[in-house]
């Protein structure tokens, strides 16, 4: 219905063919008549429209589509899907492959959707996307370009803000900002925010991210804590893959602005965040639909262990591992590990925090160093208890050994200010827990 109303609202800034004589009479009383279009007349409206500019000018049209793929997104995942394809299918196979009455077309979207989904019947298609080199300067503002923004608008200064927000996208050959972003930040007065992720629907990667398996979660919390990590990406994305192949979850986070992707070797690219707009965006979405957390779970645990609290910090990890939340077996110091880690990506805007990251000597379990002299710097080695007699005793003496750890190995290196070590023995949901401050 939503469709065949925006055509008849196309069909209104052409009135002037309604009149004409050069314009063939039936056509211009069929689609240019009060009543609703039929589904027929909806599916050949463009070529219709075409064939009466044809008649009128003498010259074929350029016919543009722009956001193809937005009601297939909309329509994603709902009862709707399949009769929203079967009619943009025709529609588009309709407009594009039958039409003599057009010079060519552009087609423009955000994913690549697979062209025996939607473009069935068409062989001549030449597609960019963000690999490509024909257009890649033309996605985005180049360097240069958001030097000259910054100055023309009176601020040069923030050229490096603007650049930690919103750079980081590569297309092609070409590094590039968010335009929509970085024009949204100018007019607004040089705040920082995220402009792009306010306007946009993430119905597809809830679906994605709901259906993640292990490793995908894992490569998701390294990816949080800024590591790049190497994967397969194909563009072209066929719908019913969705949430069902991994390969898909980091080609639509790729092809929709979430991940950077810089190609390794053929369809091997190198994901990463792009940049602290997006940062932002996957603390806050990312993260959350990954564990689907309470966050009132967990922020008990970083105040206590921000306040050096150690009761209250056993509590709360005793209460955190006591909640039915894991789909993970907790079998070992990396499972923990990775629980810890990525709920402590909530505290991003806080701290940049680190899993397995190189620190002194060696490689921190987690390391939390503080963007904010209000709170500490953090670090926490863990390790698990296998003993099944004297539990306390051992939890005791591993928890020791792990602060022993922090301090042999200097993991703390690099730090200023007051830094808060913790050893952390885990015997199944009990955590035993020593501390000590330091002031680097």
């Amino acid at each position: 219905g939503r469709l065949k109303l925006m055509l008849k609202s196309v069909y209104r800034g052409f009135k002037y063919l309604r009149d004409s004589d050069l314009v063939d009479e039936d056509l211009r009383r069929e689609y240019f008549s009060a009543g609703d279009l039929s589904d027929m007349q909806m599916e050949r409206s463009v070529i219709a429209l075409c064939q009466m500019l044809e008649q009128y000018h003498g010259v074929k049209p350029i016919v543009l589509i722009d956001e193809y793929d937005n009601p297939i997104n909309n329509a994603f995942n709902r009862d709707f899907y399949a009769g929203v394809m079967g009619s943009l299918r025709r529609f588009y196979s309709l407009t594009l492959k039958g039409n003599l009455h057009m010079s060519f077309a552009v087609v423009t979207g955000v994913m690549q959707i697979a062209k025996e989904s939607i473009f069935s019947g068409l062989n001549n298609l030449a597609v960019d996307n963000i690999f490509s080199n024909n257009f890649d300067e033309r996605y985005g503002f180049t360097e240069p370009e958001v030097k000259d923004l910054c100055t023309y608008y009176g601020h040069p200064e923030k050229f490096e803000e603007a650049k930690e927000w919103y750079d980081g996208y590569r297309f092609g050959d070409a590094d590039v900002y968010n335009p929509w972003s970085l024009l949204t930040y100018i007019y607004n007065d040089f705040e920082p925010g995220t402009y792009w992720a306010d306007t946009s629907g993430n119905d597809i990667l809830d679906v994605l991210l709901e259906n993640a398996d292990k490793d995908t979660n894992s490569v998701l919390v390294a990816l949080g804590n800024g590591q790049a990590v190497v994967k397969g990406i194909n563009p072209t994305v066929a719908m019913e893959d969705v949430g069902k192949k991994p390969t898909a979850t980091y080609s639509i986070m790729a092809v929709t602005g979430y991940l950077n992707a810089v190609t390794e070797v053929d369809d091997i690219c190198s994901l990463s965040i792009p940049n602290r707009e997006l940062y932002k965006v996957f603390y806050d979405k990312v993260i959350d639909s990954v564990w689907r957390f309470d966050k009132d779970l967990f922020k008990p645990f970083f105040d206590s262990m921000e306040n050096a609290d150690v009761p209250k910090m056993e509590e709360s990890l005793f209460m955190l591992f006591s909640k039915n939340f894991f789909d993970i077996l907790l079998k070992d110091e990396a499972d923990y590990r990775l629980v810890l880690a990525t709920i402590a990506l909530g505290r991003g805007g806080r701290y940049d925090v680190g899993i397995e990251r190189e620190a002194g000597n060696g490689r921190a379990d987690i390391i939390m160093r503080r963007n904010d002299p209000r709170y500490p710097n953090i670090v926490v080695e863990l390790k698990k208890s296998r003993s099944k007699t004297d539990i306390f005793n051992t939890m005791e003496k591993e928890a020791r050994k792990a602060l022993t750890q922090i301090k042999t190995k200097e993991y703390y290196l690099g730090m200023k200010g007051k830094t808060y070590l913790y050893g952390v023995c885990f015997q199944n949901k009990k955590a035993k827990v020593l501390f000590e401050e330091m002031d680097l």
